[in-house]
């Protein structure tokens, strides 16, 4: 997935769109599974806390007008 359509799919979650949340969560699950593993067990309560979090993350993440996220990422993180 390319920046502009992320920022697009972003966008929707950020006004509700349950489609679009529910594609988030599709395209991270990977990741938080993998996050929920507690002492080598699936540990749901984790699970569930995480997806909040990374819908909170989205919502309130504001996207400049930078073209590319990778870029913008670089010149934040190396300060």
């Amino acid at each position: 997935m390319d920046d502009a359509t992320f920022k697009l799919l972003c966008q929707s979650v950020k006004e509700g769109n349950e489609a679009a949340i529910s594609q988030i969560f599709d395209m991270f699950e990977p990741l938080l599974y993998k996050h929920s593993i507690i002492d080598g067990a699936f540990d749901e309560d984790c699970h569930q806390e995480l997806r909040i979090k990374l819908l909170d993350c989205i919502v309130n993440f504001r996207v400049n007008n930078s073209e590319n996220v990778e870029k913008y990422l670089e010149c934040n993180t190396t300060k």
